[in-house]
């Protein structure tokens, strides 16, 4: 697959996407925001599917994202480089 990307790298690239996505100030979300709490909508959610898809190669409703994969960056990053090790 494409050059190895640590966690941490991972979970600022989230965070970053999430931010863009929903239009809120670079800084906001960090690794430990909810994810549920920022009300992301099914039409959000496909976008941002999309956008791990483009930045990190990973298409998480092929490898099985689960709903514990969505609570926080943390977890949601931890999907994304297990993902990325196929």
């Amino acid at each position: 697959m494409a050059d190895a990307m640590t966690l941490e790298t991972i979970q600022k690239g989230l965070c970053i996407e999430l931010e863009t996505l929903l239009s809120l100030k670079p800084g906001t979300i960090t690794v430990d925001t909810s994810l549920p709490t920022l009300g992301v909508d099914s039409l959000r959610f496909v976008s941002l599917l999309l956008a791990i898809e483009q930045r990190f190669g990973v298409n998480l409703m092929k490898i099985g994202i689960k709903q514990d994969d969505l609570k926080t960056v943390v977890t949601l990053a931890a999907a994304v480089k297990a993902g990325r090790a196929d």
